[in-house]
């Protein structure tokens, strides 16, 4: 039996979305498996900065599930990429060391090995400990396998790339994406490092040049900047919409229904976001970062890649893409599709964790 230890949804996010999808093929494929599930249901660019009693008393709960570990033949964990976010975890890892049970840890990010240096003392030997006894680590893309640097040997290390779901391909046959206008989406939660304030920027920039376009804004906006998104919007009207958090065929029609997806993170916890992968699934052109592992998967061949913090950046690309739109949706729409389909698929995602959970428990 496998079990399954971190967040769901809601809310949702990249590795909420993952574990959820994950449990549904292993349902799927009559693999037997158990859940604890560790979401706090808070958004923040700050999580496992600190300690927060509030997400303690939250997390808390998932302790009275240890009796679980016991009838598991391996473990899975997908926890944070702090010090106090892996803490948490600290009760299950050492019972499964006890219990010597074969554990799996899967970094959701590209913070854990700076976070790890940045540790001194007994915070820095416990972090290894509750690391380095893992059977094998996961990262989303090659260029973050640092991230397990001094914690795990470099071949039980593996790959696991993120994906986009089945349900989104499945509308996508004979998609011809529309050339009219610039229509926009943004598709994350609306957090500071996530880039949603430069994008707004741009959008006000874009305003001031006379370009015509629409955008659609969807995901829950991060406490602390709420005002300010808030104002950021009124200000521009009903060119952007905002439609809080979708999900399902919602937000399937919104991805079809635009032409280029804008992410301009530089959140530092940031891996691979599936968003990028659902727009790529659904033909639109990436206006993204170079950042974390998004140059992994994201080139010249797929959109454009930025600076972060950079709205003037991002409203020069997007009046550039404007200027040729039916050449650039062209150039770029029927290739991403393919590309996504060959490579970012809900069965390859799961196929190669179950391998690696196989491997790790004989």
């Amino acid at each position: 039996m496998i079990l399954i230890i971190g967040p769901l949804p809601d809310p949702i996010d990249g590795c909420s979305f993952a574990n959820k999808t994950l449990c549904k093929n292993l349902k799927h494929n009559n693999i037997k498996f158990e859940v604890i599930n560790t979401n706090t249901n808070l958004i923040s660019s700050k999580q496992g900065s600190s300690f927060s009693i509030k997400k303690a008393l939250y997390f808390f709960k998932s302790y009275f599930s240890l009796y679980k570990i016991p009838r598991a033949k391996v473990v899975y964990f997908t926890p944070g990429q702090t010090f106090f976010g892996l803490l948490k975890y600290a009760p299950f890892i050492i019972l499964c060391i006890l219990l010597k049970k074969p554990y799996v840890i899967h970094v959701h990010g590209n913070h854990l090995g700076v976070h790890y240096q940045s540790l001194k003392g007994v915070k820095k030997q416990l972090f290894h400990f509750l690391i380095s006894k893992a059977s094998a680590g996961i990262v989303l893309s090659k260029s973050l396998k640092d991230n397990f640097k001094d914690l795990l040997p470099l071949d039980d290390i593996f790959v696991v790339e993120n994906f986009a779901g089945n349900d989104i391909y499945k509308n996508t046959e004979e998609l011809i994406k529309r050339t009219d206008i610039p229509r926009i989406i943004y598709l994350s939660n609306l957090m500071a490092e996530k880039g949603i304030l430069d994008l707004l920027d741009a959008l006000i920039i874009l305003d001031k040049k006379g370009v015509n376009y629409k955008a659609i804004v969807a995901g829950a906006i991060e406490s602390s900047i709420k005002m300010s998104v808030i104002s950021k919007l009124e200000k521009l009207g009903n060119k952007v919409n905002y439609v809080g958090v979708v999900q399902g065929q919602e937000k399937i029609e919104a991805l079809i229904g635009s032409n280029i997806f804008i992410l301009p993170t530089f959140y530092k916890m940031e891996g691979q976001p599936i968003s990028i992968l659902e727009a790529l699934a659904t033909g639109n052109i990436i206006v993204t970062t170079n950042h974390a592992g998004i140059p992994d998967i994201i080139t010249s061949k797929n959109g454009y890649l930025l600076d972060p913090q950079s709205p003037e950046m991002i409203s020069k690309v997007i009046t550039n893409i404007n200027e040729k739109l039916k050449e650039e949706v062209r150039r770029f729409s029927e290739e991403n599709m393919k590309y996504a389909k060959n490579n970012f698929k809900e069965d390859i995602f799961s196929s190669k964790i179950i391998e690696i959970l196989n491997s790790v428990s004989k």
